[in-house]
């Protein structure tokens, strides 16, 4: 596509050639002369122009260029918009792998694509346009809706729900019991775990993240969410709308987080708590209570920042100071 094509794609505007003929995507490192970049500060800029690339995509306040630019309000987005166009998935015909086993009471869809060793056991529904790859395996009675992709070596337990285009990356295992126990008199009894697991529209679920069905209710995913690898979601979660959530974080049973909510890695939220919407909480954090909406959070025990950074503004103080408060103590007695 031309230089002014894909402006007018991202609703940006030229400066310099706008007829140059833009054949792929680049980081700066790597660009060739045919490729579009990006570049967001003046550093980046400088290294750009000494790059082979034809096109930078930029903000709209940067300076001008002896190469060719596109202004746009958000670079990134524009950037990703252009990227989905240059490479839309096309649809693989239907196939099923000789050494696949589909249960004859499972139904499937139009252009469905199933690899190697998968396995779908009774009642399953595969929608359509679905991919599911090598080693694989769908249980009972699970239902994947169209567009969803399921990489290798992921585990779906039975009656699980996808809903459309959701992405499972390899190692994902959904719909496993949960942690539920009950002591009495030295015994440990399982508790029974009869929910599902429900993922709806657009969920993005990373390598080994473990999702447990719910107890008694669903566990459910909400539309939009991203979740990072090794991430552990306890029975009978319930995470609203395009929610965020880093590496191996884990949110224990029960707990209702609400939408848009960003998790950093490895923030832990313990059981039966309620997180509202907009919140956002930090890397290594601890939750131990219920946050309201629009609250940001960080620390062990997460607190709202402002306290956390005041307590450890005040550590760091009496650390440097400790050898004065010493030896006032020892004169005093």
């Amino acid at each position: 596509m031309k230089i002014k094509e894909l402006a007018q794609l991202i609703e940006g505007f030229v400066e310099g050639d706008n007829d140059i003929d833009i054949k792929g995507l680049s980081g700066i490192e790597k660009a060739k002369s045919g490729d579009l970049t990006f570049a967001i500060d003046e550093d980046k800029l400088k290294v750009a122009e000494r790059s082979n690339a034809s096109c930078i995509l930029t903000n709209r306040t940067i300076r001008k260029s002896s190469k060719a630019l596109i202004r746009v309000t958000n670079p990134k987005l524009s950037f990703l918009i252009i990227y989905n166009t240059f490479n839309t998935p096309k649809d693989r015909e239907s196939f099923i792998h000789p050494m696949a086993t589909v249960s004859n009471s499972a139904r499937i869809g139009r252009n469905v694509w199933i690899g190697p060793n998968v396995s779908i056991e009774e009642g399953a529904e595969i929608g359509d346009h679905v991919i599911i790859e090598s080693n694989s395996s769908i249980k009972k009675n699970c239902e994947i809706d169209s567009f969803c992709h399921i990489y290798p070596n992921v585990t779906l337990y039975e009656n699980t729900k996808l809903q459309k285009n959701v992405t499972l990356h390899s190692g994902v295992v959904v719909g496993s019991d949960g942690f539920g126990y009950v002591k009495d008199k030295g015994k440990i009894y399982k508790f029974p775990q009869l929910g599902r697991v429900i993922i709806e529209d657009d969920v993005e679920i990373g390598s080994n993240t473990t999702i447990d069905r719910g107890s008694l209710s669903d566990t459910v995913i909400g539309a939009g969410t991203k979740i990072d690898n090794l991430c552990q979601i306890a029975h009978n979660v319930k995470i609203g709308k395009n929610a965020l959530i880093a590496a191996q974080c884990g949110i224990s049973g029960s707990t209702v987080i609400g939408d848009n909510v960003t998790m950093g890695g490895q923030a832990g939220i313990v059981d039966n708590v309620t997180i509202g919407n907009d919140v956002t909480i930090g890397a290594k954090s601890a939750v131990i209570g219920s946050i309201k909406s629009g609250e940001i959070v960080w620390g062990v025990p997460a607190r709202p920042i402002a306290q956390t950074k005041r307590q450890m503004a005040v550590l760091s103080w009496l650390t440097k100071n400790f050898e004065i408060f010493s030896k006032k103590t020892k004169k005093e007695d």
